[in-house]
Parts: C-alpha cells; sequence; structure tokens
C-alpha cells in the first residue's frame, strides 16, 4: 500500500501500476492520468482532482472524500461498491463505467438515473 500526502502531483501520469489500497491526502491530482491501474479499496481525500484523466482502472470499493473533479473524465473505469462524498463533480464525464453500487452522498447512482429517466419520460 502506498500512502501519498500533502503532495502537489499535478500532470502526473500513473500507468499500468497496482495501487490498491493507496492513500492520496491533502494532495494535488490536477490533469493527472490514471490508466490501466488498480486502485481498488483506495482512498483518495482532500485533493484538487480537476481535469483528472481515470480510464481503464478498477476502483472497486474505493472512497474519494472532498475531492474536486471539475471536468474529470472517467472511462471504461469500475466504481462497482465504490463511495463519492462532499464532492464537487462539475463537468465531470462518466463514460462506460460499471456504476453498481456506487453512491454520491449517500444516493445509489443507479437509483439516482432510474429518477431522472422518469422525469425525461414524463417530459416528454
Amino acid at each position: 500500500m502506498i500512502r501519498i500526502s500533502n503532495a502537489a502531483l499535478p500532470g502526473s501520469e500513473f500507468d499500468d501500476a497496482d495501487l490498491s489500497e493507496a492513500r492520496f491526502s491533502d494532495v494535488s491530482l490536477k490533469e493527472a492520468v490514471f490508466s490501466n491501474v488498480d486502485l481498488g479499496r483506495s482512498l483518495i481525500t482532500d485533493a484538487n482532482a480537476e481535469q483528472m484523466v481515470i480510464r481503464n482502472v478498477a476502483m472497486n470499493a474505493a472512497v474519494m472524500e472532498n475531492v474536486v473533479m471539475h471536468a474529470a473524465s472517467l472511462t471504461h473505469v469500475d466504481l462497482n461498491g465504490s463511495t463519492i462524498r462532499f464532492a464537487s463533480l462539475a463537468g465531470t464525464s462518466i463514460a462506460e463505467c460499471d456504476l453498481t453500487g456506487l453512491t454520491i452522498n449517500g444516493y445509489l447512482v443507479t437509483d439516482l438515473l432510474r429518477l431522472a429517466e422518469e422525469q425525461l419520460l414524463q417530459r416528454a
């Protein structure tokens, strides 16, 4: 397990690495790129992750708390059982990800998506 705290890592690239159970605390991950990485059961807290790119990553059971993720991009990410709390996700793109069991501020994402779909159907 790796622990990184009170660090500035803007623009860093993490590729083909096992970072499962890693702890990132009070870090700047602005414009960082995570590609083909295992971040399962990891903790990212008190972080600036604006414009961060996450692709082909396992993040099952990960926790992201107090994270600013403006304009971040998540593609092909396994978020099964993950938790996002107190995060700012403005402009964040989530595409082709496993959202099973993902909660945002205590709300199950799959339930939120169903509610949104119902609202769209009612408006049509």
